[in-house]
């Protein structure tokens, strides 16, 4: 079941194993910001009998399928109206363009998969890259965009002063879990994430996972982990790599059991991000062999894992050989 807790003024938060943020436009109507896992569904629509909510709007931070796996659902049973970002309501109206998001499974997969099954829909209201608020249901929002996670992500600020980030950052505790979280871009994503950095707020939610009063020390530990896994990426690559490569040698590295075709498929999606990222730092360099293409080390990412090994050993002359 879950926990309905005020953040502050008219925002509260549903509690699962995720935070969906509501805005209380009264007693019983609300906007949701994001809607959960369609697996979800029956958990989502107790508490909302439960707490005698009447979901009106949904304005959606992206189109995972953690975020908006409820959208048609709520659309179709309240009539609830949707607001999403360009990039997002592209990926979300049909089958097809939430293969986009999904492109290492056919499109049979996308449609027989139990996250994605029935949730394309098409969204009431379309925020545009230049609009940094909108009014959606009578209330004035507003939009901040931080395109990295996805391509259009967007965090929400809501009258209270409460800030929604979505999935544009995590929390320690997340990251320990999910060893290597999801981004479209890594720099983009980093670069989101700094942009965050200069943003004040009253209150902050973060999806993956808490109601914090300042995250600007949690922002500083993400951006600095993530930096130092991109780089040690670099000691998975044996010659040469692949996504597919770069996959299996994260999971043995990280002791991760894809138990799912889906599973697998994110980690093959994922390591792509990683690659491209590896390579416009100058790490890796493309080459075609066998009508492949591949990606080797650089010359950089040779001298860079030096300097590594350098500096945990010892310099000469600390050590003492002499015995007293």
């Amino acid at each position: 079941m879950m926990e309905f807790e005020q953040v502050r003024g008219n925002t509260w938060v549903l509690k699962s194993w995720e935070l969906i943020p509501v805005y209380r436009l009264d007693e019983h109507q609300c906007i949701l910001l994001d809607t959960g896992l369609a697996r979800q569904r029956e958990e989502l629509k107790t508490a909302l009998d439960t707490f005698q909510l009447e979901p009106v709007g949904i304005i959606c931070s992206h189109a995972h399928i953690d975020h908006m796996g409820n959208n048609a659902f709520l659309m179709e049973t309240y009539g609830t109206k949707l607001a999403m970002a360009l990039g997002e309501a592209g990926h979300q109206f049909s089958y097809l363009g939430l293969n986009v998001a999904n492109f290492v499974l056919s499109p049979n997969d996308v449609v027989a998969s139990p996250d994605l099954n029935g949730t394309p829909c098409l969204a009431d209201r379309v925020i545009l890259p230049n609009e940094e608020q909108i009014t959606f249901c009578g209330v004035p929002f507003d939009i901040i965009h931080t395109p990295g996670h996805t391509a259009d992500h967007i965090c929400v600020r809501t009258p209270d002063d409460v800030l929604y980030l979505g999935d544009a950052m995590m929390t320690g505790r997340t990251l320990h879990h999910s060893k290597f979280p999801y981004a479209f871009s890594m720099q983009g994503y980093l670069d989101s994430m700094r942009k965050i950095r200069t943003i004040p707020a009253a209150k902050y939610v973060v999806a993956h996972y808490g109601v914090y009063d300042e995250v600007l020390p949690l922002i500083d530990m993400e951006v600095r982990f993530l930096a130092e896994r991109m780089l040690d990426l670099l000691d998975l690559v044996d010659g040469y790599t692949t996504p597919k490569k770069m996959a299996s040698a994260i999971c043995r590295a990280y002791h991760i059991d894809a138990k799912r075709l889906q599973d697998l498929a994110y980690f093959e999606a994922v390591s792509q991000t990683y690659i491209n990222y590896l390579r416009d730092l100058g790490y890796l360099d493309a080459c075609m062999e066998d009508n492949q293409i591949l990606y080797r080390k650089t010359q950089a990412a040779a001298e860079l894992v030096r300097k590594k090994t350098e500096s945990v050993l010892p310099k000469p002359g600390l050590l003492s050989t002499s015995v007293g």
